[in-house]
């Protein structure tokens, strides 16, 4: 009987030595990442970010699982170069991409590329706006739509098929997102999934069509309307004036603040559509067990403009262009908030990291997993904003971003030789951008200090 006991206690240990070794292996294995980038969503265009009037619940019941990130940004905000950007983690002066549909240089490598070749199974849905196919930038799953368009019955290519979806484009890509991750679940590699909404996008004719049941969710009166709506530019570049962001605004009924607040129920709904679709893949994540070892992003490829300056769209070198929503939830990582300056750059070098994959020199964003696992608590003091695209009559400008500051240096064209104008913005006690202090005797060593950044990024980066 001694000796039965003894075997059986033996089988015992051995089980939970292999049991040991199982979790150990697992908790070894390559995480799975998955990347939401929605289109044009403005920082606080989401109720985890404080915004108590717009219905996103679905993103805000995932924000609440990790960190949210209040101070994030994009280093140039147009959608190509935004996503350039995210994908080499490089800026677009260097990677190629300064316009609309324009392409990686040739000898450009994207961080689909990089975990495709360390074993991941990847994949993109949704909007694609560079020139080279999905399937040439790494990703083994593609289904996708070229730029902007309509939301229904948009011409979409899965896997080499054109297809013409009945639904709304969003709701096509969630469900072959969904299809991705169930099938990559019953395997044994990691996987990455890009996935890209077109909204809060508009449509091809420039409007914000969402369906009549999500407008009546809102009251158009609750809309917010910006302090700055009526500013005669007065103290900013003299192009502005006539810019596209100005002239679309005037078409839109811009300064007037009725106008203004019908636009936002129209772009606050499309969110709201979003947060739906969105939901559906969320549920996915959690019914599949992917939750324990993934990691998942949510961020957006630029900002907009609701009447700031009187203005709409994006592009310019203002906080709601740049400033962007950033959650990040996965294993380890403890809920909560952060206030370092976090950049769509540093989406790669971080994916590259948690992944285990060694990043390379030529990256210009910094990793944030350190962040992420509650071991690193400060990033950089302030960053470049690349505005170096043409789109709308834009003129080139570089501008340095801080915790504190925003100074904007326009020049005359794309030599960035002569200077046209300079702006200087304290952003904690003037949060609207109004009062440019650049002749402000006051802040002489702050504006020092801000063009040493600008010098240095045109030697470093733009190797002038």
């Amino acid at each position: 009987m001694k000796k039965l006991n003894s075997i059986f206690t033996i089988l015992f240990f051995a089980l939970i030595l292999i049991s040991c070794k199982v979790s150990e292996k697992d908790s070894q294995s390559p995480p799975n990442i998955i990347f939401i980038y929605s289109d044009d969503q403005r920082q606080d265009a989401a109720g985890f970010n404080g915004n108590e009037i717009i219905i996103t619940p679905e993103l805000d019941r995932f924000a609440e699982k990790g960190i949210q990130f209040s101070n994030a940004n994009v280093v140039f905000a147009l959608c190509s170069p935004s996503r350039a950007a995210l994908l080499t983690g490089r800026y677009g002066s260097a990677n190629g991409v300064l316009h609309l549909n324009s392409d990686l240089n040739e000898n450009e490598i994207t961080i689909a590329s990089y975990l495709k070749d360390a074993g991941y199974n990847t994949a993109m849905s949704g909007k694609w706006h560079l020139g080279r196919k999905p399937e040439e930038a790494g990703f083994d799953f593609h289904t996708y739509f070229k730029g902007n368009g309509t939301y229904y019955e948009r011409t979409i290519f899965d896997m080499g098929e054109k297809v013409k979806a009945e639904i709304h484009c969003d709701e096509y890509c969630v469900n072959r997102s969904i299809d991705f991750l169930k099938d990559a679940a019953s395997k044994d590699h990691p996987f990455f999934l890009f996935h890209n909404t077109q909204l809060p996008h508009m449509n091809g004719k420039l409007i914000w069509d969402a369906k009549q049941e999500t407008l009546d969710k809102y009251n158009q009166d609750e809309m917010p309307v910006s302090k700055s709506r009526l500013d005669d530019l007065a103290n900013k570049p003299e192009y502005l004036k006539s810019v596209r962001n100005k002239i679309k605004a005037k078409d839109y009924g811009y300064p007037d603040s009725i106008a203004i607040q019908k636009h936002t129920k129209d772009y606050y709904s499309v969110i709201s559509e979003m947060d739906d679709a969105l939901g559906r893949l969320f549920k996915t994540i959690e019914e599949l067990g992917l939750i324990e070892n993934t990691y998942i992003f949510f961020m957006s490829d630029n900002g907009w403009m609701l009447g700031e300056h009187g203005f709409t769209s994006k592009v310019l070198p203002y906080r709601p262009s740049s400033s962007v929503p950033l959650f990040v939830i996965g294993p380890d990582i403890k809920p909560g908030s952060n206030s370092n300056l976090i950049l769509n750059i540093d989406m790669a070098p971080t994916i590259l990291e948690l992944a285990g994959i060694e990043i390379p020199d030529n990256i210009h964003g910094e990793s944030i997993t350190g962040i992420l696992l509650g071991k690193k608590q400060e990033c950089r003091d302030a960053f470049v904003y690349e505005g170096l695209g043409n789109y709308g009559g834009a003129l080139p400008n570089l501008t340095v971003v801080s915790k504190k500051y925003r100074y904007i240096v326009t020049y005359e064209n794309e030599s960035l030789q002569k200077v046209l104008f300079k702006e200087l913005y304290h952003q904690k006690q003037d949060f609207d951008e109004m009062n440019n202090l650049i002749n402000n005797s006051s802040y002489k060593s702050v504006i020092n200090e801000m063009q040493k950044l600008v010098d240095n990024h045109k030697k470093e980066v733009l190797k002038y």
